[in-house]
């Protein structure tokens, strides 16, 4: 009997562990045919913007008229969201065989859940008939399991911080050797502007393998309109999503996708144009209602970038954190970096062995603001949208809480009715 979407969401989900390496990912890929060798691969890496990044430039080809995979994570809000052909989620059943074909590849060597994935991902855009896939790495890039045999058209590299550091290394230059190691002799490296440590490492990999690579600096702001930022771009405008960052990830897809041209691919400027206007990615500075602000910002540098965004994007108004982290993330960084700009916060328990609890994650934020712990997630929601007053909750801290924080404002605005 085929595999039911539920039964393949267990397999998907069953070893929630991080093993970098691409052995294992390689001889998978092998049993199953080796089907990501049928198309062209961009390869996405960098510690923040990469979803961004990746998802601006699968919009762009697929604008341009060419078949277009996208392998994205983490899921914020559906799990099907992590693999699309032309913008669309993956169906339920094809889910369901893709994930079965890998579970009879892998036999008792069972994957891990980014490994099984990863291999589902690419063997969907080969049923579907990609020209390219573009693939956002987990955490690194020459270890990761996006990174396997088959044709590299390009390599792009967001915005490098400290992150994962147990995996990486401890510094900002192993943490960018170990991302620019998904770079190989024949593919072109496109990074956005980095700091110092980070921009002399990827040119001393780049020189070390005969590798040519170009830094983009972002796009020149042109203001915002209906919620959407507004970017020169070769002398037309590029619509993008909220955040200071965006204007760097968009350049860095827009020089991505103007150097495919150089392999055959046909791009029009209104390709640009349309493409980055319709992306729109959940847990991306996601305006809600115009209350409710969710962002994943899980890092120092991410909670930097938010802090701004915010205070550029809402001036005047009251600002309450709804904040939810990782214990094992830098959270005090978190904290420091975007409390200041808050007028208050609250802190709530969420259903995940990572988390560091509310309570505790109080005594910290009070440092930075007034803040109050409340256990629940829906009566944490509704307290900090009463102290908000018109002005706007910003929930933030890592991507696993905002699909909660997202259905408890549902169920709020639904009794509001």
């Amino acid at each position: 009997m085929a595999w039911s979407y539920s039964r393949a969401v267990e397999y998907a989900e069953g070893k929630a562990v991080s093993m970098p390496g691409t052995e294992r990912i390689n001889a998978l890929m092998k049993a199953l045919g080796n089907p990501q060798e049928r198309y062209l691969r961009v390869h996405v890496v960098g510690t923040n913007g990469k979803g961004s990044a990746s998802a601006y430039i699968a919009a762009v080809l697929s604008a341009g008229g060419y078949r277009t995979g996208r392998f994205s994570s983490p899921a914020v809000m559906e799990r099907r969201e992590c693999i699309t052909v032309d913008g669309e989620f993956i169906s339920p059943t094809e889910y369901a065989y893709c994930m079965e074909r890998v579970a009879a590849a892998a036999e008792e060597e069972r994957p891990t859940s980014f490994e099984a994935e990863t291999a589902a991902a690419l063997l969907y855009f080969a049923m579907k008939g990609c020209r390219v896939a573009v693939l956002e790495a987990g955490m690194g890039g020459r270890d990761d399991a996006t990174n396997v045999s088959g044709s590299k058209a390009a390599v792009a590299i967001t915005s490098i911080a400290l992150d994962h550091t147990e995996f990486l290394g401890d510094t900002l230059e192993k943490i960018t050797l170990a991302k620019a190691g998904i770079a190989e002799p024949g593919c072109m490296l496109y990074s956005c502007l980095q700091e110092k440590e980070s921009e002399t490492a990827i040119k001393m990999y780049c020189a070390a393998n005969g590798i040519e690579c170009r830094f983009v600096p972002p796009l020149k702001p042109l203001g915002f309109c209906g919620g959407r930022q507004l970017a020169s771009y070769c002398g037309g405008t590029l619509s993008l999503m909220p955040g200071i960052s965006q204007l760097s990830n968009a350049a860095l897809a827009a020089a991505v996708c103007e150097g495919l041209k150089e392999r055959g691919f046909f791009l029009p400027e209104s390709a640009f144009e349309s493409g980055m206007a319709a992306v729109a990615l959940p847990g991306r500075q996601e305006l809600i209602d115009g209350k409710l602000l969710l962002d994943g910002a899980h890092n120092p540098a991410a909670a930097r970038e938010l802090a701004a965004s915010v205070r550029a994007r809402f001036p005047g108004v009251k600002k309450i954190a709804l904040a939810g982290v990782f214990a094992d993330k830098d959270y005090k960084g978190v904290l420091e970096a975007t409390l200041k700009e808050m007028d208050a916060a609250v802190t709530f328990d969420w259903d995940n062995r990572r988390a560091l609890g509310g309570k505790e994650l109080q005594k910290y934020a009070e440092a930075f603001c007034k803040t109050r712990y409340i256990p629940d997630v829906e009566d944490a929601l509704k307290e900090a949208l009463a102290q908000a007053e018109g002005g706007i909750v910003v929930a933030y801290g890592s991507f696993s809480h905002l699909k909660l924080i997202k259905s408890a404002y549902g169920r709020l605005a639904q009794r509001s009715l």
